[in-house]
């Protein structure tokens, strides 16, 4: 699977526990959310994030997600 720079980005923002859109922009260096949407839908259609179900707007990785996200790290390391 091949991600956009801005899908890479998100991903690795992304962490284990519920973020909000906002959150996860903040961490990437952007101050709107909307920076974000595009890609987390794109992350949850690959398997790489989920969306809380009973809260809206809150996401996190799925384990998948977790692996993809550590390959990226040990890959941008090098």
């Amino acid at each position: 699977m091949r991600l956009t720079e801005k899908q890479k980005a998100v991903l690795l923002a992304l962490t284990n526990g519920w973020q909000t859109p906002t959150q996860i922009a903040s961490k990437i260096g952007y101050h709107t959310a909307s920076y974000v949407n595009l890609p987390l839908k794109v992350l949850i259609r690959e398997g790489l994030a989920e969306k809380k179900p009973d809260v809206r707007g809150q996401y996190r990785l799925t384990p998948f997600g977790a692996y993809t996200k550590d390959k990226a790290t040990h890959e941008t390391k090098r």
